[in-house]
């Protein structure tokens, strides 16, 4: 059964309704309370002791959110519990358990956007091409990179969903739409080359619930799947490596192949790097930037693809913005670049 943590979007916010507020702490209690009277929106003590009531619009929501964000902490945001019901939902004990954070609720109303977005279908997939380091003009893989379009067709920037999607407890959803949409554009466009897939490990709880669309859309659309690497991303916030080690054991039992993102980032990369011994290693961006002008880097660069060759792991240098890094790249024996030097983005993809 497809996990519904991962596919179901939250109902949208009701626009008036109740909002109910459980506070770690007095002085936060007292705050809200002087806060919302200010607004003409008193709380008043709920039926459960240490939870604060008051009825408000989306609108003054609104409002509240961004004096809240000045007049609390973030530590006060995220341990102050609440829930917004609809007027007419009486609370019963059955929803306190699924009371959010203050910060994600605030966020979660001035990222609304990024809800619509992805009921709307707007995430969409741009490529950037990864080619064979001694012949730049042969592609091996794309990577597919995520992009989101507002209502009148803007373009957003990862950097900027992601960070909503964080705060408003969206990222499952997201993590999800980002692959889906990257299987679809790759069918297509009639790509036969490999594809480097992204996943967030923290959005799967178990892989042959959270994943089971995803595998389910890349055998509707006639994808080898030899042909698809995922891609380890967000590698510092792993915490469960036994976890990420179920997910990519099961990668690989259907077929998959797997890559570190970001090696040389921190030092917990060179850790996961010997437990999880994946299929490819991509090499830090900020570490390929000027390796040929900075004896450190160079160091530090030349060593790591000499440990790629020895543990048989394909090696990638990310971010390769000029000649100089990529002839380097090219005398220090790494498999294959991808950066700006080659290509950027683009939603058809291009060729190096």
């Amino acid at each position: 059964m497809p996990c519904s943590r991962c596919e179901a979007l939250p109902p949208p916010l009701p626009r008036d309704g109740i909002l109910y507020m459980a506070p770690p702490i007095a002085p936060t209690s007292r705050l809200l309370e002087e806060l919302f009277a200010a607004l003409q929106a008193p709380c008043t003590q709920a039926c459960f002791p240490g939870l604060l009531q008051s009825a408000c619009s989306l609108d003054l929501l609104e409002t509240v959110a961004a004096r809240l964000g000045e007049e609390l902490h973030q530590q006060e945001l995220r341990d102050t519990k609440c829930l917004y019901l609809p007027h007419g939902n009486a609370l019963e004990v059955g929803h306190l358990l699924r009371m959010q954070t203050l910060e994600q609720l605030l966020t979660r109303i001035r990222g609304e956007w990024l809800a619509d977005m992805l009921a709307a279908g707007r995430i969409e997939t741009w490529f950037q091409p990864i080619v064979h380091a001694s012949a730049p003009r042969e592609v091996f893989a794309y990577e597919c990179l995520m992009r989101g379009r507002t209502a009148d067709g803007a373009l957003v920037l990862p950097q900027e969903i992601f960070s909503v999607a964080r705060k408003a407890d969206l990222l499952f959803q997201l993590d999800r739409a980002c692959r889906i949409s990257a299987v679809e554009a790759a069918h297509r466009h009639g790509i036969r080359h490999k594809i480097f897939i992204n996943f967030i490990p923290t959005t799967i709880y178990r892989p042959e619930a959270c994943l089971q669309t995803t595998f389910q859309a890349i055998q509707t659309r006639g994808l080898n799947p030899a042909q698809v690497v995922f891609e380890v991303t967000e590698s510092e916030h792993v915490s469960d490596s036994n976890h990420l080690l179920t997910i990519l054991h099961y990668y690989r039992t259907h077929g998959f192949r797997h890559a570190l993102d970001d090696l040389g980032a921190g030092y917990s990369s060179l850790n996961l790097l010997s437990l999880l011994r994946p299929d490819f290693m991509k090499l830090d961006m900020q570490l390929i930037r000027h390796v040929d002008q900075d004896a450190y880097k160079a160091a530090i660069t030349r060593n790591c693809i000499e440990l790629a060759r020895q543990l048989q792991v394909a090696s990638i240098a990310e971010g390769v913005e000029t000649p100089g890094e990529l002839a380097w790249l090219q005398a220090a024996g790494v498999d294959y670049v991808q950066g700006y030097c080659i290509a950027r983005p683009a939603p058809e993809p291009p060729r190096p």
